[in-house]
């Protein structure tokens, strides 16, 4: 079960701008666990989720025939690879619309735990109730979350949108 407080409609419209740029500029990230058909459905999936939706029901909407059996070197796809993804993308995309808006609306954001695990990570313990209210740093964060290549980078160490870190962003003085 996941916890979203602030997605809204605004928070969802700008969900939805920051995934037709990315489509549309060539920034899409394209899990390579998925098929070619899957990577075709996965888009339209995003879109519906993103308008309507959580990673719960994006969860449920991904058939396990949209996945491949290997990756690229012959190790077999993790069984939770469909939680995994929708997670971890449902909430980057959160996360981003987040960013935008505090930018735009001037607002405070905190981390917090949006879906429990079961092995909580020492630095997702010391990051949980980090609150970010300068607009540069805010800023540097919003320009790493929309280029995968830095995100995703070792050389990055954002612990924020790390794969089953459970963390995300709300805004500050909203409930958990």
């Amino acid at each position: 079960m996941t916890h979203f407080p602030d997605l809204d409609e605004q928070t969802r419209l700008v969900m939805l701008s920051e995934l037709d740029f990315d489509l549309r500029t060539g920034l899409f990230y394209e899990p390579k666990s998925l098929t070619a058909t899957g990577m075709f459905t996965y888009k339209r999936l995003l879109k519906e989720c993103f308008s309507t939706g959580t990673p719960d029901t994006l969860q449920q909407k991904l058939l396990p025939s949209y996945f491949r059996e290997k990756d690229s070197i012959g190790r077999k796809i993790p069984s939770n690879i469909r939680e995994t993804l929708a997670f971890s993308d449902f909430n980057r995309y959160y996360v981003r619309a987040l960013l935008v808006r505090a930018l735009s609306e001037n607002r405070k954001l905190c981390v917090y735990r949006a879906k429990q695990v079961m092995h909580e990570r020492q630095q997702s313990k010391l990051l949980a109730t980090r609150v970010f209210f300068d607009n540069r740093e805010i800023g540097r964060l919003l320009e790493i979350c929309r280029d995968y290549r830095k995100l995703f980078s070792p050389k990055v160490q954002l612990e924020l949108l790390k794969p089953n870190s459970g963390l995300s962003l709300k805004f500050v003085g909203n409930p958990m």
